[in-house]
């Protein structure tokens, strides 16, 4: 049974699952906080995280910022609740990655994060839309969207190492695959390793895969890897951390409104990290789709 105390202008979301079950510890550090600055809140914790969405529009319905306490998917299945209405939403980073804050710098201190939702600065923030779908951060298909299934698979044992691992492993029998991409009805027919469609620059535990990715712009940013071999990829990879990848010439960046994938045969997609079906995949900017607490500077 859901945990709710009080009613106020904040209602904190928790997912207890998150961190590999450590996120409480994270949220009981902001409660702290919170009770000894004598903030008014609520709080709710998940039974799981398909309560998310229902406890994020509870919340909502309250008149409440809404906060999530958790990691990218959290996070992901909160903003696709709130999307398109006023509710402004933050975050308190608890999940394993935390890809997302590092693009608008929210800090991992539990404390600092409720500083910063406190102080109220908001902006606008767009989503990527696929379908019935949403994604806050990034959207995958080839290679990074098998990489993010098998990290999902040993996330609990390697930790925030996951995505590298499965990288790792994949890499040695994934081979780039024809797809068609069309970007604001522009079309390129290419053989990739993966495209990622992103909205945010990080994701994997910190790679930097999209470095001039900005949330509030109203585009996704486009980066397709073709045209390189096997071992090449593994000694440009490394370069993804700095984002210096980018400027390799295997590496084509575009930036676009609505775009689509196509392949020969059906490739794997992720969504913010989690599977997400398979190609054909339409995506679209949502622009300014909810609004987030943000640091001051």
């Amino acid at each position: 049974m859901k945990q709710v105390s009080g009613h106020g202008r904040y209602c904190f979301i928790i997912n207890p699952a998150a961190k590999n079950g450590r996120a409480m510890a994270v949220w009981e550090e902001a409660k702290r906080f919170l009770e000894t600055e004598k903030i008014d809140f609520d709080f709710a914790v998940s039974r799981n995280e398909a309560e998310l969405g229902d406890l994020a529009r509870a919340a909502a319905e309250k008149g409440c910022a809404v906060v999530s306490v958790g990691g990218d998917g959290t996070f992901n299945r909160i903003a696709a609740t709130l999307m398109g209405s006023d509710v402004p939403l933050g975050l308190i980073p608890a999940g394993t990655g935390n890809d997302f804050a590092r693009t608008f710098n929210l800090p991992a201190d539990p404390v600092a994060a409720v500083r910063i939702i406190l102080a109220g600065k908001t902006v606008p923030l767009d989503l990527g839309v696929m379908g019935n779908r949403c994604f806050c951060n990034v959207a995958g298909v080839g290679l990074d969207a098998e990489v993010a299934a098998d990290a999902n698979r040993i996330k609990k044992r390697w930790g925030s190492l996951a995505y590298l691992c499965a990288l790792i492993k994949k890499l040695f029998s994934y081979r780039p695959r024809e797809i068609r991409l069309q970007i604001d009805g522009k079309s390129l027919r290419t053989k990739a390793w993966l495209v990622a469609l992103a909205n945010g620059r990080y994701y994997g535990s910190g790679m930097m895969v999209a470095p001039y990715a900005d949330p509030t712009d109203g585009v996704i940013e486009i980066i397709v890897v073709s045209g390189i071999g096997r071992l090449q990829f593994l000694r440009l990879f490394p370069r993804v951390y700095s984002g210096r990848h980018i400027s390799h010439p295997a590496v084509r960046n575009f930036r676009g409104r609505e775009i689509t994938v196509e392949s020969g045969v059906p490739l794997s997609v992720h969504a913010d990290g989690e599977v997400a079906g398979n190609t054909p995949l339409s995506v679209r900017a949502a622009c300014g789709a909810i609004t987030l607490f943000v640091p001051e500077a």
